[in-house]
């Protein structure tokens, strides 16, 4: 791999909702329904016409193939594109990362960028 990606990332689509959390004495902002173009043990990217700003706090939620419950997990979003945002996660459980595991066995990774 180059560049300072430390995972590496899977070409995928899985439908996510994207909830900002609220930050200091705020709401958070509206959910998003969208979907993943790729993913990592590190995040996610996420195809989508509405944006979260750079540096937000939010709630991920989205299914695993081979577990029988949504993950839910923290994230922060860490950068904005014309066509979607990229997603970090926070701490994943040992459950969740056998359920990426089981998925990236069936996915070809993603080409790195020139």
């Amino acid at each position: 791999m180059t560049g300072r990606r430390v995972h590496e990332r899977y070409d995928c689509d899985l439908p996510v909702l994207i909830e900002p959390l609220a930050g200091e004495g705020g709401e958070g902002g509206a959910s998003i329904e969208t979907r993943t173009q790729n993913l990592s043990l590190g995040g996610m990217y996420l195809l989508s016409e509405g944006q979260v700003p750079y540096g937000t706090a939010v709630k991920v939620t989205f299914r695993l193939p081979a577990l029988k419950e949504d993950t839910v997990c923290e994230g922060v979003v860490r950068w904005n594109k014309p066509d979607g945002f990229g997603v970090q996660f926070g701490s994943l459980r040992a459950i969740e990362v056998w359920g990426f595991h089981q998925l990236f066995k069936t996915l070809t990774p993603t080409p790195p960028l020139p």
